[in-house]
């Protein structure tokens, strides 16, 4: 097994087993944690490893360019970037082909609040909407839907996304205590279905809907935990009120994590193009 997949699962069921669900927190899909070279939020899964330790972050590479020092006792935190590396192999044909293949390297860095000469170089964006958050939310999946031409509908009271059909069903918004728990359940539906064929290519339309929730699909749920969490507070909806965080939920997530070791990379990695494309970013 990759050992920096082990090392993430490990950090991640660590924060489980103390009763903190990573991707529910009040800080998850905000602008808290970012990079102090690009002023841009870290990933999803660098957010969930970096916890609740909000602010810039910094490599001891460019403390020393900036002729910073960091303060006794500061501890570094590891976090964890794409990269790609060039093989060759050789086909059937016998042709050398040149792949590029995706790795996940780690890095060291630092807050910047733990540095001496060094002063945060960000501010954070503000929305320039002054719409309210059930607002935006409403307009957010408006588009969304429309664009992609998903039929959200009200016929029963049970929320799923159907692969087969590609529509959303939720129940009507008057059947939830609050418009943000709609809107939880509404974001969790959409990041389902941008696994569709035709968009992020997750699974296709011969998958069948009753097997959604299954141990086959955990990671396509997982990606929905996630996704939904941070399209929510990216919509300044608070998560902490609207998803699930009882005994049992992080029961269940800590024995699947245990069974499957690569499942937080890869839905984390899923559920950050999921959101981008709900969002219609391209970058």
């Amino acid at each position: 097994m990759n050992k920096a997949y082990e090392e993430i699962t490990n950090q991640i069921i660590s924060q489980l087993q103390q009763g903190q669900i990573p991707w529910t927190k009040p800080w998850f899909g905000a602008q808290s944690v970012i990079s102090y070279a690009t002023g841009r939020p870290y990933s999803i899964l660098n957010q969930m490893l970096l916890g609740d330790e909000a602010g810039e972050y910094i490599t001891w590479r460019q403390i020393q360019e900036q002729g910073g020092h960091l303060k006794k006792n500061s501890k570094g935190r590891k976090i964890y970037l794409w990269k790609t590396i060039e093989k060759t192999e050789t086909n059937k044909d016998g042709e050398i082909i040149k792949k590029q293949v995706p790795y996940l390297r780690s890095f060291v860095v630092f807050k910047i609040a733990d540095c001496d000469g060094i002063q945060p170089r960000w501010q954070p964006k503000a929305s320039n909407s002054t719409a309210s958050p059930i607002k935006q939310a409403e307009n957010t999946f408006h588009q969304y839907l429309n664009r992609e031409k998903i039929n959200l509908i009200h016929r029963k009271n049970e929320s799923y996304y159907s692969v087969k059909y590609d529509y959303i069903n939720i129940p009507e918004i008057t059947n939830f205590r609050t418009a943000e728990g709609y809107y939880s359940v509404l974001a969790h539906e959409s990041v389902h279905s941008t696994g569709a064929e035709k968009r992020l290519n997750r699974f296709n339309s011969r998958d069948r809907d009753d097997l959604f929730g299954s141990q086959k699909y955990s990671r396509e749920e997982l990606v929905a935990e996630m996704g939904s969490a941070f399209l929510l507070h990216h919509l300044g909806i608070d998560s902490s009120k609207t998803l699930k965080q009882n005994a049992a939920y992080i029961q269940n997530w800590l024995e699947t994590l245990k069974k499957d070791t690569n499942m937080v990379v890869i839905a984390a990695t899923r559920a950050e193009k999921a959101v981008r494309f709900i969002l219609g970013e391209t970058e």
